[in-house]
């Protein structure tokens, strides 16, 4: 609800604090006094379009600013709060809209900038304006499905179909990029099925390529090692010479051996001499053995020369070595592996899909025949109310009819409907105010006390499934009087339980049942005339149900007042 107004500079207003109260709060005045600036003011601040022309002449700026509560019966102040990144839904709201001379406008919303259209969002949330006025969710068919669904109960039906809804674009995204996917990939099949062959017929080993190129140069140096080896070998003790290595040295110890038989000294000498014979006899047998076991075959050289071009052309072709080329292979045949995995997936996707595209069409069409049954009801009540409010002839009509959609995914007798997260339907509220008038939408009737009327009759049966916390009405008595204005008086006061209402009229009927009356008037000060308003005392409002009345405050004006306000 609103706690607080302040303008400042619109039109006629210079300053002016206003403390409106939770039930019903009046507004009356002479013709031409200023209420409909105070209504024009509400609805700047709500996100209404602005001309500089509003701006007091001589000021530089007019700025309106509106205080509002925090309500429980509210979705502003539910967890999901669509504005949780503006506000803290703990705490009141501050609107305030700051128009300068030149037509341009500034917004805030609890001291932050904001934009036009997130103060419009969170405006639409709190207030709602009937009467010549773009600022009313009467005029919104987007509301008039959820009214609906509320009012008859079918707000859990309506969830069902959302989830399903959901389920249903989930698996249609996973279905078209799977698609995308696999038209993508289509291409790289037939080069992914010659890699993975020529990969796998390779069937390379980890290490095999550093085990080749060794044996390539022993197969590749087979003549050098034997004949190497075999010279080291007749060097050392060949059986066809008398002068080896070997001879020359055991000639050399049995001569040592006969020494140190003379002189023990030379004994270690011997010793170590023995010793290098022993090593060097070891090796010589080591040399011949190796110059045997050299393998003179140039096939196996062919062999391995041509493995070791394989595996150079594999490693330009899909990686620097045999660990990569092997890593390269794997993702390979885990991509030819996903594409006919993914043909198989498409087509359980598909089925899934049909699955439930059936059954959210027979959810849809049980919600669908749910809410014509309550369309009918809420046509029947709505009329009721409007036979009350003066509107005998009117004939209220909630159509709810199937969005047509070639390409939609429901058929019903050979036709096709599209699919939304509310269902298969359209919902707007119509209206023939008079006999013989064909009915309309609600947004394309001109009169403004017919709207208030309507929107009246629409917010006394929708009281307990409505959820915004303050109305306001202007014109509502237009072309009434009598009987019929002391109903709509009685209903805007059964509302004000269960929102705050605020009320602009012309009739005492009305305006007696305030629980906070304002005076608006027009005053001169200081040459200039300004707009004022005031909350009334008891006194006062008895004075002004008089004026209202009578035009005159005489004994007679002020008794039939006091009864008037004794009987609300």
């Amino acid at each position: 609800m609103i706690e607080t107004l302040s303008i400042h500079n619109i039109a006629l207003i210079d300053e002016l604090e206003l403390d409106l109260a939770p039930g019903l709060n009046i507004f009356t005045g002479e013709t031409g006094a200023g209420k409909s600036v105070i209504l024009r003011s509400i609805g700047l601040v709500l996100g209404e379009r602005v001309s500089a022309d509003i701006v007091r002449q001589g000021a530089d700026f007019a700025k309106v600013e509106a205080g509002v509560a925090p309500h429980d019966r509210h979705p502003m102040w539910h967890t999901d709060f669509a504005f949780s990144d503006v506000l803290d839904p703990s705490d009141a709201v501050i609107l305030s809209r700051r128009i300068g001379a030149n037509g341009r406008s500034r917004c805030h919303v609890n001291g932050r900038l904001v934009n036009l259209s997130q103060l419009q969002g969170i405006g639409v949330l709190l207030i709602d304006i009937h009467g010549q006025h773009e600022h009313q969710s009467l005029f919104r068919t987007q509301t008039h499905l959820r009214l609906l669904d509320d009012f008859g109960g079918c707000s859990d039906a309506r969830q069902h179909v959302s989830k399903v809804h959901a389920r249903l674009q989930t698996l249609q995204q996973e279905a078209a990029d799977l698609a995308q996917t696999l038209r993508a990939s289509e291409r790289e099949k037939d080069l992914l099925e010659f890699e993975i062959k020529e990969l796998t017929s390779a069937n390379l080993e980890e290490g095999e390529d550093e085990e080749l190129a060794a044996e390539a140069r022993l197969l590749s140096n087979a003549e050098e090692l034997f004949q190497s080896a075999r010279r080291v070998y007749a060097l050392l003790d060949s059986d066809t010479s008398d002068s080896s290595v070997l001879e020359r040295l055991k000639d050399a110890a049995k001569t040592l051996t006969k020494l140190s038989e003379l002189d023990e000294d030379l004994s270690e000498v011997r010793d170590r001499l023995e010793t290098s014979l022993y090593e060097l006899e070891d090796i010589a047998l080591h040399t011949r053995q190796y110059a045997d076991t050299v393998e003179f075959n140039p096939m196996r050289l062919d062999e391995v020369t041509d493995r070791l071009a394989l595996i150079s052309k594999l490693r330009r072709r899909y990686g620097n070595s045999i660990s990569e080329i092997l890593a390269y292979h794997a993702e390979a045949e885990e991509k030819l592996q996903t594409l006919q995995f993914g043909s198989e997936r498409q087509e359980s996707l598909q089925a899934e899909i049909n699955k439930t595209i059936q059954e959210a069409q027979h959810l849809c069409l049980a919600l669908s025949a749910k809410r014509l049954h309550v369309a009918k009801q809420l046509s029947k009540q709505i009329e009721k109310e409007l036979r009350t409010l003066g509107m005998d002839k009117a004939e209220f009509q909630a159509s709810v009819q199937h969005i047509a959609d070639e390409q939609g995914p429901f058929q019903v007798d050979d036709k096709r409907y599209a699919f939304r997260s509310h269902g298969m339907d359209d919902v707007e509220f119509l209206i023939a105010p008079n006999v013989g008038s064909e009915a309309r939408p609600i947004s394309k009737i001109a009169s403004g006390g017919e709207i208030s009327r309507i929107m009246l009759a629409l917010k006394t049966v929708l009281v307990q499934v409505d959820e915004i916390p303050t109305l306001l009405f202007d014109e509502i008595d237009s072309g009434i009087g009598g009987k019929v204005a002391d109903v709509v008086g009685r209903k805007l006061k059964e509302l004000s339980e269960f929102a705050q209402v605020i009320c602009i009229t012309h009739l005492p009927q009305i305006a007696r049942f305030a629980d906070r009356h304002f005076r608006v008037e027009k005053k001169v000060v200081d040459e200039r005339t300004l707009i004022t308003a005031k909350p009334l005392t008891p006194e006062e409002q008895v004075n002004e149900i008089a004026r209202m009345h009578g035009g005159e405050e005489t004994e007679i004006g002020l008794a039939h007042a006091r009864e008037l306000l004794s009987e609300k």
